[in-house]
């Protein structure tokens, strides 16, 4: 993301802060995915510099978040078993049996603690996987 990117998202997060449509919207959501958006609760907040992960954007922490930070399958390390969905061509890949398991890019790897998760996402096996 290019430095005048994060500067737009920093300056509409101040002068737009969440309304009470965006919590219930959030917790609504929260129900159907099983994590909430860190922005609207406000565990993180656009900051200048952020580093990319394998696993999503690493972006600033506010102070709150920095010492109750819990992963959520959205912003946690690949473990190993964890099943790696593409998030662009929307197939994931299993540990065992499937040759492109470790050849998605990193930037559009989206993780999946089972098989109905990913199914559930709206993702398909891969046809290479056994």
């Amino acid at each position: 993301m290019y430095r005048k990117q994060q500067q737009l998202l920093m300056a509409w997060g101040k002068q737009f802060p969440v309304t009470p449509w965006e919590q219930e919207r959030n917790k609504r959501i929260t129900a159907i995915m099983g994590h909430p958006n860190p922005f609207v609760t406000q565990e993180r907040s656009w900051t200048q510099g952020y580093k990319t992960m394998g696993d999503g954007v690493a972006i600033g922490l506010t102070a709150k978040s920095a010492q109750s930070q819990k992963p959520t399958s959205v912003f946690r390390s690949i473990s190993v078993g964890s099943i790696i969905g593409n998030g662009k061509s929307h197939v994931y890949h299993l540990p065992d049996g499937c040759p492109s398991y470790d050849k998605v890019s990193s930037k559009n790897q989206v993780t999946f603690d089972s098989e109905s998760a990913a199914k559930s996402a709206g993702y398909r096996k891969a046809g290479n996987c056994k």
